[in-house]
């Protein structure tokens, strides 16, 4: 089995359509960063190949996106040859398509048909398992080993069972072992064995019991609680409305409050002092900043006259340098242009001749080109006769599986109607021979079973009626018969008459597949330019070849003609001569019937080489003069820029030395009309007598306050009186109210009888407990009766476990050398030996994940060699292993991928670059591609 497309929508993070592409055989690569999207690919997958599309379980509405709607995936793969499509949409219009080649089904019988080619079976409501489980390994998962339910044992012993004569295990042993299970499993859970049914539910009872005991005398103990609070609440509320206390509160409230307003006027009165004095020491500040700007100004207008007299000077000596400069750029300006001239001309010539290299090169790229499509035209030949040969054969995988499960339902009703039966044992002496008869015949020597009732007479004696003692006897025969006629009907169904044949048949059908598979490899190599390998795609690449012919050889007469006409329209130059006499010197009819046109294309080059070389080196001879002439352009140029630069920032410079001399100017004209420097003086003079004054005054005000409490202690003061007063009346409300509620509950918890409800509770607690212990002792007996009967099936079921071992070695031996592994009945890793026995739960958890991989890779090959469909996908594993680990994994990955799919999904891109095999990516697209 082999995906080539898969594509999704409305998943998960995917709400619009996204498509997997570069799917393929062998080893597939898909490296993106974190919460990219593939475990959602993963996910989507799972879902497509085992969930019921009409499934309303939790598990499909956790599929959409978090805008909601209706989950799509589309699947492509190819199983033995034959290109298949399953598409399926969920929830909202759930619809579910599958295409086996000309096959198509769609709702149940889609689903039927998916279940039976993958082997899966119903494990709870609308989801599927099997070894698939095991296949598809999600993130985390590759660190365990893969926990395999029932429908996945019975996949890998049906595998296994292929390679055997007889399956191990009877099938009355089975049939008790499950009717224990089924018993057992009424009072407990299969895996996890907590309590179930009965059991449970008394156990839930017997616990809602003791939770209603406790229940009881925790209220006792909240009512003798409430009791003693109840007294404690009185004691402080008389406490808390004492009158003498009250007054004297709101006596200590009302002095404080008369200290706060006065100290608030002295500090009033201080406040504008300190504004007076800041306004003043303001006014003072500022005329000095004024006096100290202006004579600033007066000097640097004194030196900016100096300095644009000495740059005016130099401006004049720049200006005669730029223009010498300019007049050197224009003539290297012309000389470049005449050398570019005579380069261009070298260049025309050039590419005459090179245009006739390319004719003869297109020439004989066609005719490899037309032997190609000879071959691919005979390979697709041979592969529509191989699949008109595999058309003929009946027998399919499909039909084969329902002809061994049909003989292996019979088989097992012989075996239980074997069981059922009573057998007779009867040994004659030498003269009652013939007078003794069973059913009217002879009665034979020995043992005989019988499965109905039998007559058996004696002569001269009588005549004894033998009726097997059991009761649904006639069940068992009736489901024998039903065995016999379903593996009639299929047989007939197949074309076939008898198990054997349908084999034989069977495998002729393997022998057609492989033929197809050998002419359709064949045919792919025939066609390397083809980068997928469907059948379309195929065909469509043979198809392209067979026009890519067309398009060369018109494209070659069309280049010849345009050719020709140019040859003969060059009248001059010893170029053209001598390609005219190159092209009339090597004819198509000089070539010797037989002989491969290659020959014919070297011979003329080989004629053409010399013009080249002469065209070329006098192309380079012209190319370095117009370098030449351009490098003393971009010098001469670059020298004349440079030269305007100097004078344009010189000339730069002299104006804004001029234009701050004029600014300086007319900031001490405005200054000057607004106030005279006298007037400035006399006013810095006042300003200074008011700040002294105004500072003696603040100095006073600060020696009156030195002994008085400071405002903020006063106020902090008060606040915490009134809040001690608002406290105060708060506690006594919330104290009257607490009183009120105790006296309520103490009332009604005195009416309810506490103590007559606790020993009620209590009686019904033991009997619980009585009937819990009976349903556990019936528990234990059951789990011993199972565990007997699981270890005597364990001892037949590992003598078959030998070829899955077998399989699993040699990946294991690469990995680790010199190992040897051990599976349990679970078709777990039970052991490995590498020089000592080791046991798998105390290894590292790089080697842990490891062998998971590997395990699950044995599963892989199992299906594959039993031609099975077979995948494994991966994600996000071996993300513990070191480099020399890592390679050995990838080696063995890679050679399992010679024989079938693995789908890598990783976030380390660097580490898995050594990989190599296919890169996949992710890519949006409009909608989802439908196949009709």
């Amino acid at each position: 089995m082999i995906l080539t497309d898969l594509q999704i929508e409305g998943f998960r993070r995917f709400a619009s359509p996204v498509r997997l592409d570069g799917l393929g055989a062998g080893l597939n690569v898909l490296a993106a960063p974190n919460e990219a999207g593939k475990s959602t690919l993963l996910a989507a997958l799972k879902a497509v190949l085992m969930v019921r599309s009409s499934s309303k379980a939790k598990l499909v509405k956790d599929l959409q996106p978090h805008g909601g709607g209706a989950p799509h995936v589309a699947v492509s793969f190819t199983w033995r040859g034959v290109d298949c499509h399953l598409e399926k949409q969920f929830l909202s219009k759930a619809f579910t398509r599958l295409t086996l080649g000309p096959q198509r089904f769609e709702g149940d019988q889609a689903e039927e048909e998916l279940r039976t080619l993958l082997g899966l079976e119903e494990a709870s409501k609308g989801e599927a398992a099997g070894l698939w489980n095991a296949l598809l390994v999600g993130q985390g998962e590759s660190f365990t080993q893969p926990d395999l339910n029932q429908t996945g044992q019975d996949s890998l012993r049906t595998c296994l069972e292929q390679g055997v004569e007889q399956v191990t295990g009877g099938a009355a042993a089975s049939a008790v072992l499950s009717r224990v299970r089924e018993r057992l499993y009424l009072l407990q859970t299969a895996k996890s064995a907590q309590p179930t049914g009965k059991y449970k539910q008394a156990l839930e009872q017997e616990a809602q019991a003791q939770t209603d005991v406790q229940e009881l005398e925790r209220r006792r103990a909240v009512l003798e609680e409430d009791l003693v609070a109840l007294d404690q609440a009185r004691r402080a509320l008389r406490e808390q409305e004492d009158p003498n206390r009250k007054a004297e509160d709101e006596a200590d409230l009302l002095a404080l409050r008369q200290l706060r307003d006065t100290l608030r006027v002295a500090d009033a009165e201080e406040q504008a002092a300190r504004a007076a004095l800041a306004t003043v020491t303001q006014t003072r500040n500022s005329i000095r900043d004024e006096q100290e700007r202006r004579q600033e100004r007066q000097t640097a207008q004194q030196r900016l006259e100096r300095e644009a007299a000495e740059m005016q000077h130099d401006l004049h000596a720049l200006t005669h340098r730029t223009a010498q400069a300019r007049q050197r750029y224009e003539e290297s300006r012309t000389r470049r242009e005449q050398a570019e001239q005579r380069q261009q001309a070298a260049r025309q010539a050039l590419l005459a001749v090179a245009r006739r290299a390319e004719v003869l090169q297109q020439r004989a790229a066609l005719e490899r080109d037309q032997q190609v499509l000879h071959r691919a035209e005979a390979a697709c030949a041979r592969l529509e006769q191989a699949r008109a040969a595999l058309a003929a054969l009946r027998v399919d995988e499909a039909a084969i599986r329902r002809v061994r499960k049909a003989v292996r339902e019979q088989d097992a009703a012989k075996a239980a109607l074997s069981a059922r039966a009573t057998r007779l044992t009867i040994t004659l002496l030498p003269e009652a021979a013939g007078r003794v008869m069973l059913d009217g015949n002879p009665c034979p020597q020995g043992e005989s079973v019988l499965t109905q009732a039998a007559d058996l007479r004696v002569e001269g004696i009588g005549q004894f009626r033998i009726t097997p003692a059991v009761k649904d006897h006639d069940d068992v025969l009736a489901t024998a018969d039903t065995a016999r006629q379903q593996l009639e009907a299929v047989l007939l169904a197949a074309g076939c008459q008898s198990a054997e044949q349908a084999e034989h048949l069977f495998e002729e059908r393997r022998q057609a597949e492989t033929r197809i598979a050998e002419a359709r490899a064949g045919f792919v190599a025939s066609l390397p330019a083809a980068s997928d390998e469907r059948d379309a795609a195929l065909f469509a690449a043979l198809a392209t070849l067979r026009q890519t012919v067309q398009d060369n050889a018109a494209a070659l007469a069309r280049e010849q003609e345009a050719f020709a006409q140019a040859c003969g329209a060059e009248t001059t130059g010893a170029f053209g001569h001598g390609i005219e006499q190159t092209d009339q010197s090597t004819p198509d009819a000089a070539v010797p019937a037989g002989q491969d046109s290659t020959l014919t294309a070297e011979q003329t080059d080989a004629a053409v080489q010399p013009l080249q070389q002469r065209a070329r080196q006098e192309e380079d001879e012209a190319a370095r003069a117009a370098d030449a002439a351009r490098q003393a352009e971009r010098d001469n140029q670059a020298a004349s820029n440079a030269a305007q630069t100097v004078q344009d920032k010189a000339q730069t410079a002299l104006r804004q030395k001029q234009a701050e001399r004029e600014q300086i100017g007319r900031e001490l004209a405005v200054s000057a009309a607004r106030e005279s420097d006298e007037a400035l003086a006399a006013r810095a003079i006042e300003a200074a007598h008011a700040q002294t004054q105004a500072e003696a005054h603040m100095q006073a005000l600060r020696a009156g306050r030195e002994t008085e409490q400071p405002l903020s202690v006063v106020e902090a003061r008060i606040t915490r009186r009134e809040q001690a007063l608002e406290n105060a009346r708060s506690t006594i409300t919330r104290l009257r109210e607490d009183i009120r509620e105790r006296e309520t509950r103490v009332r009604v918890a005195e009416g309810e009888g506490l103590d007559e409800k606790i020993a009620e509770a209590g009686r019904k607690a033991s009997r619980l407990r009585l009937e819990c212990d009976g349903y556990e002792r019936e528990r234990a007996a059951l789990a011993l009766l199972d565990q007997t009967l699981s270890e005597a099936e364990k001892a037949q079921t590992e003598r078959y476990l030998a070829p899955l071992v077998r399989t699993m070695q040699p990946a294991f031996s690469a990995v680790f050398p010199g190992a040897s592994l051990e599976l349990n009945t679970e078709f777990g890793l039970s052991g490995l030996t590498r020089r000592t026995a080791e046991e798998f739960d105390k290894l590292s958890d790089g080697t842990r994940e490891q062998i998971a991989v590997l395990v699950r890779l044995g599963f892989a090959e199992l299906l594959h060699a039993r031609q099975s469909p077979a995948i494994l996908v991966l994600d996000d594993a071996l993300s513990f292993s070191d480099s020399q680990r890592l390679e050995l994994m990838f080696d063995v990955l890679a050679d399992a991928a010679t024989r079938f799919q693995i789908l890598l999904l990783t976030c380390h891109a660097e580490a898995f670059a050594r990989l190599g095999g296919r890169a996949l990516t992710l890519r949006p697209i409009p909608e989802i591609t439908e196949r009709r």
